[in-house]
């Protein structure tokens, strides 16, 4: 099953886009600054984990 957790608004920078990863989902993974973020295609879609 899948749950919503909360959803991005994308921006513009210069030539790349820019996404802001919400609270709920920094404090699901724990995440801190300078980690490293993993981008997956599984199944059609994109899956985010944190890489250690």
């Amino acid at each position: 099953m899948r749950t919503l957790i909360d959803v991005s608004h994308v921006s513009k920078k210069s030539k790349s886009l820019r996404i802001t990863i919400p609270k709920k989902v920094i404090d699901e993974l724990r995440i801190q600054p300078s980690e490293i973020l993993g981008y997956y295609l599984e199944d059609g879609k994109i899956v985010l984990e944190k890489l250690k």
